[in-house]
């Protein structure tokens, strides 16, 4: 028998029993993936990450992220999740990386800077300490959003969602699709209460989102049309077997894309706050910023909390 050791933790939330949870083996090697898939599927968490020694020059060591029915190129709660794993455990201590080039002082603050080896490619993760404890994790996008596919008209759009055309937002807020490495389709409604009676029908779902090249469908509310900063969400996946995702860290890197070509200020620095996850009962916070310069967005980050839940062993046969 071969025993795994994994951690579990709640992503994208400073409290237990909050966020979205995360399954981490923080070391493996010679795993088949067929044997990662299963594990995966065992788990049945919207993700499960396997951390493997890098194989690139420069990075701190190999995440592959799966799904339930897949393995993805990048996710941002898996990766930042990872990242609080790897350090709490001590996989890679407080004051430096194990294969990277990462380094942090010690003491009552600093940070750790990882560099982890993904589909998408490498992706930078900064790790924020307290008194040697990690309290807070932010990636950085390993590219910046690209608008996707014409979506679905709004009729057909609401019809997924049970909604009626006149609860999406509209306008200058029309739906679209974007992606840092996963794509997304972002549908904006009206308000709170809208975005609270969403529902995916699944026979309008596969007739209409099944085959569209982003069929992950982020549905959000904001407070103020004109200023977008607090952003109410959910994410549906039904595509990859997540019914609804309490939080989705690629998506608000892939948001960023959207508001930002929304955005008429002058402002060179934009962030926005998402909450995700309150209709599920697992209330999650994600810190998003964008720099941008003249000819668009130049680096996208994407933060927040996570907490260790579980650890244990895998047994497998």
């Amino acid at each position: 028998m071969k025993r795994l050791r994994f951690v579990t933790c709640d992503v994208f939330t400073d409290r237990p029993f909050g966020g979205n949870p995360l399954a981490v083996f923080p070391k493996v090697e010679g795993l088949p993936t067929a044997t990662m898939q299963a594990i995966a599927r065992e788990f049945n968490f919207s993700e499960t990450t396997f951390v493997e020694a890098a194989t690139k020059p420069g990075c701190t060591c190999k995440v592959r992220i799966f799904t339930p029915r897949n393995e993805l190129a990048f996710a941002g709660h898996p990766t930042l999740g990872t990242a609080h794993v790897l350090v709490h455990t001590g996989t890679i201590p407080p004051g430096g990386s194990s294969g990277g080039p990462a380094g942090a002082p010690g003491g009552a603050g600093g940070h750790i800077d990882l560099v982890f080896e993904e589909g998408v490619g490498p992706v930078a993760v900064r790790v924020t300490l307290d008194a040697g404890r990690p309290v807070f994790a932010e990636l950085s996008a390993a590219k910046m959003p690209a608008s996707g596919a014409p979506p679905p008209d709004a009729a057909a759009l609401a019809r997924v969602l049970s909604l009626e055309p006149g609860d999406l937002l509209g306008g200058r807020f029309t739906p679209q699709a974007f992606s840092c490495g996963i794509p997304f389709l972002f549908v904006p409604v009206k308000s709170r209460e809208v975005l609270a009676r969403a529902r995916i029908d699944r026979t309008c779902f596969d007739e209409t989102l099944a085959k569209y090249p982003a069929p992950d469908c982020f549905v959000f509310a904001i407070d103020s049309p004109a200023d977008p900063v607090e952003i109410r969400a959910r994410m549906f996946a039904p595509a990859e077997g997540i019914e609804e995702d309490p939080a989705t860290g690629s998506a608000a890197a892939a948001l960023s894309g959207y508001l930002a070509a929304r955005d008429d200020s002058k402002g060179t620095t934009l962030r926005w706050t998402i909450h995700q996850g309150v209709e599920m009962g697992r209330p999650s916070l994600l810190k998003v910023t964008a720099e941008r310069g003249p000819n668009g967005l130049t680096s996208v980050k994407v933060g927040g909390a996570s907490v260790v839940m579980t650890e244990g062993e895998f047994v497998l046969p």
